[in-house]
């Protein structure tokens, strides 16, 4: 029973984190309000704003609002439109820079920065998230090294 219920604990932690991260389609849909499929300038910028605020609601820190991205950013033809093509690419090329902007400098032989490595080990599709497909491996790797380490696991 002890097992059982901390497998399942396990399993709905997971499954929340899976969750966590909204997808570039996602955010995409929520920032394009009036759902034509495009962001325009204000659109852009309101989201920004909304997600500014909800941080600040939330009580956390406003991290890189200097960096921001800008419309133009996004916007790579320059047409004053963002398509979601445009969003995604922008999205999965500011993703990458993040990843390597936490990982900068720190010393993996030391322990630091390997949960990226871990969780893209799982994250197949590289979409941020590990879906039901992905679980599966993790959670058969997770009960095949259950047992090593020190004191030989719980409910004994």
């Amino acid at each position: 029973m002890k097992r059982l219920t901390k497998k399942l604990l396990l399993v709905s932690m997971i499954g929340t984190l899976s969750f966590a991260v909204p997808t570039a389609k996602e955010k995409f849909i929520k920032a394009d309000i009036n759902n034509d499929g495009i962001l325009t300038s204000q659109e852009f910028y309101n989201d920004q704003a909304r997600k500014m605020e909800q941080k600040t609601d939330e009580g956390k820190a406003l991290k890189g609002v200097a960096t921001a991205p800008r419309f133009h950013m996004v916007d790579q033809n320059r047409d004053g439109k963002v398509t979601f093509k445009e969003y995604d690419m922008f999205h999965t090329i500011r993703q990458k820079e993040m990843k390597n902007i936490r990982n900068k400098g720190q010393n993996y032989s030391q322990g630091k920065g390997r949960g990226f490595d871990l969780f893209n080990r799982y994250d197949k599709n590289r979409d941020g998230s590990i879906d039901k497909n992905e679980f599966r491996p993790l959670y058969n790797d997770m009960n095949k090294n259950k047992n090593k380490g020190q004191g030989g696991g719980y409910g004994r």
